[in-house]
């Protein structure tokens, strides 16, 4: 339900994007980074995409997630790595520090909520009056 409430947020707003820019030229592949919190399931979350933009001019388009981790940066030692997060842990459940895994040190912890970007790759437009 999470995905589907998301990618509805992400479809209206893209739509309206295209309304806006009165774009006649068909969307060939939605690229979404965001972050590992804000998405459990990347099947759920492209099943919405498929749902929602089914009739609409973003019917053919290709979803393509990038899918950011939660990052760790250890304070004592230096180490910064990808933090490993639950299936089902929320931003909001997620404390700031956890004890780095090299030198049992405090790390912070960053990223991996919200979206980052929404960017639109469009079908090339045929032009058959250009020699």
């Amino acid at each position: 339900m999470h995905e589907y409430a998301l990618m509805q947020d992400i479809v209206k707003s893209i739509l309206e994007r295209l309304e806006e820019e009165k774009s006649s030229v068909p969307v060939k592949e939605v690229i979404l980074k965001l972050g590992v919190l804000d998405i459990h399931s990347e099947a759920a979350a492209r099943q919405a995409f498929e749902i929602l933009t089914k009739d609409t001019p973003l019917e053919k388009a290709q979803l393509t997630l990038e899918v950011n981790p939660v990052m760790m940066e250890c304070t004592k030692c230096g180490s910064a790595a990808p933090y490993a997060v639950g299936e089902h842990v929320h931003a909001n459940e997620l404390l700031p520090v956890v004890v780095c895994p090299v030198c049992d040190g405090l790390a912070t912890l960053s990223g991996g909520q919200g979206v980052e970007s929404i960017d639109l790759v469009f079908e090339e437009e045929d032009s058959p009056s250009n020699p």
